[in-house]
């Protein structure tokens, strides 16, 4: 699957701790290199690190390049949908005493479109998400569980009308990407996980 689609079609209710865990204030603390960190946070992520007692934090915001009409494996009617997204994030990593990752928590947003390239139809949508990744093992980033709270996807036609929204509850092993606990409406992982071709029906009749 598309890479960004993998990303909309996850959503997850979780604890209201991801919330406040990234926009409660810190006393300001010991600057730290971002190198010394296990694992280190990416350069193109802009990290700020300080050690807050106990505990080293990492603040982080970047945006994605644009992404403008790629294919997105989706298909109406034989004709493959176009998809065109811009993300931005930040967040928060929180290492232990050693330096070794104990968390990740962010905020990303996107806000993009579906074209069929053969109608010319387009439709806008967006997604609000707050993730969370405690991980099983200090400093191994691929452990632990990922959860994501917010709105997975809603997909508006050009007179602001909700053609599909995705919503509810998702977790998932980082390690392998597998579904641990699921709830609620989820069509894009209907469609491109479970195999529901009509899934996305909705989308492809506005796109028509």
């Amino acid at each position: 699957m598309h890479a960004s689609l993998i990303r909309v079609a996850r959503s997850v209710v979780v604890a209201s701790a991801v919330t406040l865990s990234l926009v409660a204030p810190v006393a300001a603390g010991v600057p730290v290199d971002p190198n010394t960190l296990n694992p280190p946070p990416n350069p193109a992520f802009n990290p700020v690190c300080e050690r807050q007692g106990n505990f080293i934090v990492c603040d982080i915001a970047f945006s994605d390049p644009p992404i403008v009409d790629e294919p997105s494996e989706l298909f109406c009617d034989g004709d493959q949908i176009l998809i065109s997204q811009t993300r931005t994030v930040v967040g928060r990593r929180i290492y232990d005493s050693e330096r070794n990752l104990l968390k990740r928590l962010f905020h990303e947003d996107f806000t993009g479109s579906f074209t069929n390239p053969s109608s010319g139809q387009t439709v806008d949508w967006v997604s609000h998400a707050r993730v969370m990744h405690v991980v099983a093992t200090p400093g191994d980033i691929t452990s632990g569980e990922l959860l994501s709270a917010g709105l997975s996807i809603r997909i508006t036609d050009s007179d602001g009308g909700t053609v599909l929204m995705d919503a509810g509850r998702l977790v998932f092993d980082e390690a392998t990407g597998d579904f641990i606990a699921s709830a609620g409406p989820h069509h894009f992982d209907d469609y491109f996980v479970r195999g529901d071709l009509d899934a996305l029906q909705p989308l492809c009749d506005a796109l028509a």
